[in-house]
């Protein structure tokens, strides 16, 4: 693929810049080729690390893991900068419990540990979609810090980098040192384009003897998007059983022409097709806009098995794990890791432009996704768990023979918290504040915010000392604070806690 093949012999030259930047707008493949070449170098054990930027997690603080995620990934591949970066850390308390600071962290945690760091040969990270970072406005921000100090990075180092090309990323990158800048559509390479994605059609339905020679007139219909290609190719796959199970039959109904919604978007156009396809009743469609709302709108991404397990806990109409995973198991185009095998890998939308499509009324119709409705379903759902007498929170939750012993000085306690913290409660106790924040008040969730600070507050404080994430408490007990204040009752923090 020539995107492919451009960027590999880039990464590889000796001579090349630092950074390298593709801007494109949403579906023309930008994503799709930053996947692929993580894949690629991955699987050749040359990947040093990759960072995916989601909207839905847009934050400052969000942007600062990219550095303690490079940190951390330098630190695992190459042990002497693990023993740097253990020197830098081990005396600084501000760094360990993280600093709120780009040039402290980039300084600190990358620059200093690499000073002693001698590879042959390029090291590679990519950081996929820059625009949805959250702090990406105006000349200061984290375009900005990666503009002015890529250049500072050994000479070995190659950053690829994704972004929609909004004004700010675009006018701080093009004139950033040892930084190269390309556009997917770039005359020489969208040229080969059209090419690649007849490939990749040819590639995916080779083994169809009665599909593929319809790869060219899909390839021209994809118009240039790469998104289009994947899911119009799994569409084909999987046919939905509204085109009679023929993969001809779905090649043809793709391909015709549309009237009836004439100017929408080629691809809100498939992805309508595709859920009217595999979801043709109502009660699939209600099923689907709670199950996938919860998915896009979670505080960082869900599991399989952490969300079946928090859907068991939920006060609405309860529905079978097989109804769940058989709604999921129709999108493994359009959501990552849902067909696995392994239960315990992170589903998010595989393109920003699924999400923007569920989230617009006037886009997806009977797909909509009520935002604050499913934020409502997920604070329901972690504040039961976390009542529940059973799979909740509980006294001495990790079976501790004594509390004379600090957390570090207790030998086995990961393996304690594995067993007796399960994911999903560890979500419900990290995040049940952050979906309450975005609800409307009622007086169904105040009942249960009122019995978990009576009943369980101690228990739900021992157990975010336990993860090492006490520092959440306050920022929990502040969105509880304005929720109630947003219908003029008083605080429940003040009642119960003091």
């Amino acid at each position: 693929m020539a995107f492919l093949d451009f960027i590999i012999n880039w990464v590889n030259n000796p001579a090349s810049e630092r950074g390298l930047v593709l801007f494109g707008q949403a579906g023309t493949g930008k994503s799709s080729i930053a996947h692929e070449i993580a894949r690629l170098f991955d699987k050749m054990h040359r990947l040093t690390s990759s960072f995916i930027f989601l909207r839905r997690e847009q934050s400052v603080q969000k942007s600062y893991h990219l550095f303690t995620t490079l940190a951390r990934d330098l630190a695992d591949r190459y042990p002497s900068f693990k023993i740097a970066l253990g020197n830098a850390v081990k005396d600084n308390t501000a760094l360990r419990v993280g600093t709120r600071d780009y040039d402290t962290l980039f300084k600190s945690l990358i620059l200093e540990p690499l000073k002693d760091l001698h590879i042959v040969g390029p090291i590679l990270v990519v950081i996929d979609a820059l625009d949805e970072s959250g702090d990406t406005t105006g000349r200061i921000g984290l375009h900005a810090f990666l503009a002015n100090n890529l250049i500072k990075l050994p000479s070995n180092f190659r950053v690829v980098i994704t972004s929609r090309p909004e004004h700010a990323i675009v006018s701080a990158l093009i004139e950033a040192q040892s930084v190269q800048i390309k556009y997917i559509d770039d005359t020489k390479l969208a040229a080969k384009t059209r090419g690649d994605i007849l490939t990749f059609f040819q590639q995916r339905l080779a083994s169809s003897n009665e599909s593929g020679h319809y790869a060219e007139a899909l390839a021209i219909k994809a118009e240039g998007l790469f998104q289009w290609a994947a899911v119009a190719s799994q569409l084909i796959l999987d046919p939905p059983a509204r085109f009679g199970y023929s993969e001809e039959k779905c090649i043809k109904h793709i391909l015709e022409p549309r009237t009836s919604r004439h100017g929408q978007d080629l691809l809100d156009e498939l992805y309508k097709e595709v859920l009217e396809g595999y979801f043709t009743g109502q009660e699939a469609r209600v099923l689907f806009r709670s199950v996938v709302g919860q998915l896009i709108t979670s505080i960082e991404p869900l599991t399989i098995r952490s969300l079946l397990h928090l859907r068991q806990h939920a006060s609405y109409d309860k529905d079978s794990d097989a109804a769940v995973t058989g709604i999921l198991s129709r999108l493994g185009s359009l959501l990552s890791n849902v067909n696995s095998s392994d239960k315990n890998l992170p589903i998010i939308p595989l393109h920003t432009s699924f999400r923007d499509f569920l989230t617009s009324k006037d886009k997806s119709g009977d797909f909509y996704v009520g935002v604050r409705d499913a934020h409502y379903q997920l604070a329901d759902s972690c504040l039961n768990l976390l009542l529940d007498p059973l799979d909740g929170l509980k006294f001495n939750i990790c079976n501790l023979e004594t509390s004379y012993l600090a957390n570090d000085d207790i030998e086995d306690l990961n393996t304690r918290i594995d067993r007796h913290i399960p994911p999903a409660l560890l979500y419900a106790c990290r995040f049940w504040g952050d979906h309450l924040k975005i609800t409307d008040f009622s007086t169904d969730l105040f009942g249960k915010v009122e019995t978990f600070f009576k009943e369980k507050f101690l228990f739900w404080l021992e157990a975010l000392s336990l993860t090492k994430i006490i520092g959440l408490a306050s920022s929990a007990f502040a969105i509880l604070n304005m929720w109630l204040a947003s219908s003029q009752g008083v605080s429940i923090v003040q009642q119960l806690v003091r």
